[in-house]
């Protein structure tokens, strides 16, 4: 039986990829500009942030470790996740074409997932840099971390 389930996004929080990153006026993510600099020249030049530690870490521990972005993944992507050591039991990431809310979609994706009966009593723990997404994961009974001071730099 699972006890301990271990979940991680991947941009700003295991991955510092600001430099292909641009907001909308409201604020929030532009899809658009984030699909169209999601080229494979500038995905490897994303940089790994410290908490990517913590995956190897809690994978070694024995936890089951999820991946959960709201990246539309695609082969640099993985590539490049696997040349950094930022490998899971599981990876979930945002279908093909699909536009919805980041925190959405996290919890959608992940209340299906964790619903299945061999994760139903596991202790389930996120890093997520984005409020919303802790917030709306935090209704479906996942405790969510801002991972800043797991990527502070001494």
């Amino acid at each position: 039986m699972i006890k301990q389930i271990t979940i991680f996004d991947l941009d700003g929080t295991t991955i510092d990829s600001d430099h292909r990153q641009a907001t909308l006026p409201n604020g929030n993510l532009d899809l658009k500009h984030w699909f169209e600099n999601s080229t494979a020249e500038k995905i490897f030049d994303d940089k790994v942030l410290p908490l990517a530690q913590e995956i190897r870490r809690r994978n070694k521990k024995g936890d089951y470790t999820i991946i959960c972005t709201a990246r539309n993944l695609q082969y640099a992507d993985l590539e490049f996740m696997m040349e950094n050591g930022l490998l899971a039991d599981k990876v979930i990431s945002r279908p093909k074409g699909n536009m919805e809310n980041d925190a959405k979609l996290k919890r959608k994706q992940l209340n299906s997932f964790l619903s299945l009966k061999q994760f139903k009593n596991a202790n389930k723990v996120m890093f997520d840099d984005n409020n919303q997404v802790r917030s709306e994961l935090r209704q479906i009974g996942i405790s969510v971390l801002h991972p800043n001071k797991y990527n502070k730099v001494a």
